[in-house]
């Protein structure tokens, strides 16, 4: 199953690499990924597409959500998928 995830985090060196590297981890494949910076200037924004296991998806966000500098990562529902160029494409 296909999923759709963002994850807000602190824009410092090295941030992106710990997710990647968690996810992957984990087994994941990003299928596609982009980041970008908010209207924060501390705060960077990844939306990632992952294939895999629905519960697997679930364990998967809470440990990125447990990482000291991510501020908020979820998965997006079809609503916020629709209104999202990035990931209609």
């Amino acid at each position: 199953m296909t999923h759709y995830i963002t994850v807000e985090m602190v824009n410092r060196f090295g941030e992106l690499a710990r997710v990647v590297n968690l996810i992957s981890g984990r087994g994941f494949n990003i299928e596609k990924l982009l980041v970008d910076k908010t209207d924060k200037p501390d705060i960077s924004l990844a939306k990632l597409l992952l294939d895999g296991d629905a519960e697997k998806v679930n364990i998967l966000l809470k440990q990125i959500n447990r990482q000291v500098r991510v501020t908020e990562a979820k998965i997006l529902d079809e609503s916020e998928i629709e209104n999202d160029n990035f990931f209609r494409q």
